[in-house]
């Protein structure tokens, strides 16, 4: 979700697509989408994690500040993460690959960046994963771009195994569309679900969803609460057996205090111990993060409830 509403009206705010919609003199052209590598750093020599039944995970939208590598550290302190699964990392004074292995020398984390759009001929933004403990087959996968006439975006989803003292563990972080509907939003985040059920054991897929409760009309005009993309979201996954402490929690985008979730973390055959959404300044989302542990092998796994 882009920084920029401030005090406006939220329906104003809504609506802004279709001002920027109004001075445009043309659609964007070309699919700008060109797969670019992305890079994977070990953490120094010598670093070790604590051997431990459960681990701590979370994810957060950090708006391209590069400004937040103080505010990063002390959440993963204050956390204690395991696992920090970033959105929108790197802005055009910082490319993210920079920022990410900044971030991860400082925090002595193993760290995987995967690079989405080009802002310019140096700098990208993108993906990361940061971990206390080795990362492994570290893939992304493109996802279906949507021409939104105004700010539309290339979208990927990241994958990486960590290997926990209690087992490897599949990630995937993602960061789907703003202004799709719940029909878009399930097609584009279905690859990941394929390849996700192409791995056996415990996975973890966090990041930014966007799920807005709105139904846009040619991805400009808005009409809030007319769909129930959350549900829709957590429905689907469900059937892929995860689950979420999330649902009915506090709002993960700080907008004039609507009930907006827009991050998220669901598990599958892994409990959730405790779980928090945090404030954190510089960025307009709150963070998501969990205490997790593996379940023993064989146990069942409940289905989300529908809470729409």
């Amino acid at each position: 979700m882009p920084r920029a509403c401030g005090k406006i009206p939220f329906f104003l705010c809504l609506c802004a697509p279709l001002v920027g919609a109004a001075v445009l003199t043309s659609v964007e052209a070309s699919d700008p989408c060109t797969p670019m590598a992305g890079t994977a750093r070990e953490a120094a020599a010598g670093v070790q994690s604590a051997i431990q039944e459960t681990f701590t995970i979370a994810s957060l939208n950090i708006d391209g500040n590069p400004r937040l590598g103080d505010t990063l550290t002390g959440l993963a302190q204050d956390r204690r993460l395991d696992v920090l699964l970033l959105q929108e990392v790197g802005d055009r004074s910082a490319d993210g690959s920079v920022f990410v292995a900044t971030l991860g020398d400082r925090l002595g984390f193993h760290v995987a960046y995967a690079p989405a759009d080009r802002l310019d001929a140096m700098h990208t933004q993108g993906l990361a994963i940061l971990s206390r403990d080795p990362l492994s087959d570290v893939r992304t996968y493109p996802l279906e771009r949507h021409q939104l006439r105004f700010k539309s975006r290339c979208r990927i989803g990241q994958a990486a195994t960590v290997r926990t003292a209690a087992g490897p563990i599949r990630l995937m972080n993602v960061h789907l569309d703003t202004r799709i509907n719940s029909r878009d939003r399930l097609a584009q985040l279905e690859p990941l679900l394929a390849a996700l059920d192409q791995v056996e054991g415990p996975q973890i897929i966090g990041g930014d969803f966007n799920t807005m409760d709105i139904g846009w009309v040619g991805s400009m005009l808005p009409f809030p609460y007319t769909q129930h993309q959350e549900s829709a979201i957590r429905n689907r996954l469900a059937e892929d057996g995860f689950v979420t402490p999330f649902v009915g929690g506090r709002p993960t985008l700080k907008l004039l205090g609507l009930p907006l979730r827009l991050d998220w973390l669901f598990l599958k055959h892994i409990e959730t111990l405790e779980w928090s959404v945090d404030t954190v300044p510089g960025t307009d989302h709150r963070g998501v993060s969990a205490r997790v542990k593996l379940k023993a092998e064989g146990s069942a796994v409940q289905l989300n409830p529908d809470s729409s």
